[in-house]
């Protein structure tokens, strides 16, 4: 039996894609979830799909936009009800803006992918903060290879990546001593975002995964959802305020 079997956590986002992926990394674990996502249709979608990997695992979901101030609090209010704890926090959910460059940048843009990402994620972590301390939880944070690239025409994106990033080191700083740990991770996996980027820019995209030392995107729940399970694992408690680069090589760096 794995050691987080009877645990809990909340993927924000966790309907499809890359939230999908990692809560069925989590569900064959024996780990109970509440499942955040726009569309009630989608998380009923999702709850059907984990039900057929485990169906003795709880899934709760529930319909939140993350630009919501009072969406992270209210899902945290629910994971406490049902499950009487919070062991992992996983923000995944983020809108993605079209891309353009700086100058060209619309204010509704800029503010909603701020507003769906670093300000959702500080939200979230803020509201679960006392029941992670009780339980020496695990936050995952989703960054993007976009920042660290520095890819071209997604200011909007990448800089409230990198700032998603900034936030969770000095949590990691801040919550060590509670025994909480703190890591980002930047993922290049199918999801919803990816099929409309090789949809909308199929040269660009294919030019990206060319420079990546594997070529190719990874897969949301082996990939993505793998680390993120050794991360809450004893194995991975040793580790925080770290980026991990879950993407094939697309950010080889010092």
């Amino acid at each position: 039996m794995s050691e987080l079997e009877g645990r809990s956590a909340i993927i924000t986002g966790g309907a499809r894609g890359i939230g999908l992926g990692i809560a069925r990394a989590f569900v064959k674990e024996g780990v109970g979830l509440v499942l955040t996502d726009l569309s009630a249709e989608s998380l009923a979608v999702a709850a059907a799909t984990l039900a057929e990997v485990r169906a003795d695992v709880p899934v709760v979901t529930t319909v939140a936009d993350g630009k919501d101030p009072d969406a992270a609090p209210r899902v945290v209010a629910e994971a406490v009800q049902r499950f009487g704890r919070i062991d992992v926090l996983v923000n995944n959910a983020q809108q993605f803006p079209k891309a353009a460059p700086i100058e060209s940048i619309r204010w509704e843009d800029m503010a909603a992918s701020y507003d769906s990402g670093v300000f959702a994620t500080w939200r979230y972590m803020a509201a679960a903060f006392e029941y992670l301390k009780a339980t020496q939880g695990t936050v995952l944070n989703m960054g993007s290879g976009a920042g660290v690239n520095a890819q071209p025409e997604h200011g909007a994106y990448a800089s409230n990546k990198e700032a998603i990033r900034g936030l969770s080191r000095v949590a990691a700083r801040d919550w060590g001593r509670y025994g909480i740990t703190v890591n980002v991770l930047n993922p290049r996996a199918h999801s919803a975002e990816s099929k409309r980027l090789l949809e909308e820019q199929p040269e660009q995209i294919a030019a990206v995964l060319a420079k990546s030392a594997l070529g190719r995107f990874g897969d949301p729940e082996l990939n993505v959802g793998g680390l993120c399970v050794f991360l809450a694992k004893s194995e991975g408690k040793f580790m925080t305020g770290s980026t991990f680069d879950v993407n094939g090589g697309g950010s080889i760096r010092p």
